[in-house]
């Protein structure tokens, strides 16, 4: 099982250098990524099934290879993911949570759990791999909404 969580810093109002935006613009960008992955990362294909207001099944595909998850969204708070036991799948999940532990300052934190083949002589490998591809899939995901925040889709930056 792998288990693994990062943060990333979305606001620091002491640097002049980077625009700051809003909590409600970074969970419009989040629940943008949740909705269209694609928009993010070229090789996935998405569909949607609204569930509920604040919930979703989403079927995402790459190749071959294709993913049924629920998706739950808490409003401002935080998004849940995790595989359905609908498909013969691997079990994973993810959450992603916004943190504003003083006014301005905005982080993200990323927590992944999933399984791994134990028997395999290279799962630890493999963990570490997949660990540094979901920071940098973050980190862009994070860069994609404020230069998304910037172009005016989500509202205007704050300053």
């Amino acid at each position: 099982m792998l288990e693994f969580e990062h943060i990333i810093q979305v606001n620091d109002p002491t640097d002049d250098d980077i625009a700051l935006i809003s909590k409600d613009q970074l969970w419009e960008g989040l629940v943008f990524r949740a909705r269209q992955p694609g928009k993010f990362n070229e090789s996935l294909q998405c569909e949607i099934e609204d569930v509920d207001h604040n919930e979703f099944l989403r079927t995402i595909s790459s190749g071959e290879a294709q993913f049924h998850e629920r998706v739950l969204l808490y409003p401002d708070e935080s998004i849940h993911t995790s595989t359905t036991e609908e498909l013969e799948q691997i079990n994973a999940s993810s959450v992603t949570d916004i943190e504003e532990p003083e006014s301005g300052y905005l982080f993200v934190r990323f927590s992944y759990r999933r399984d791994l083949d134990e028997d395999d002589d290279s799962t630890a490998e493999l963990g570490e791999h997949l660990k540094s591809a979901y920071v940098q899939m973050d980190r862009d995901a994070i860069s994609m909404i404020r230069m998304l925040v910037e172009s005016g889709l989500f509202g205007q930056a704050i300053n």
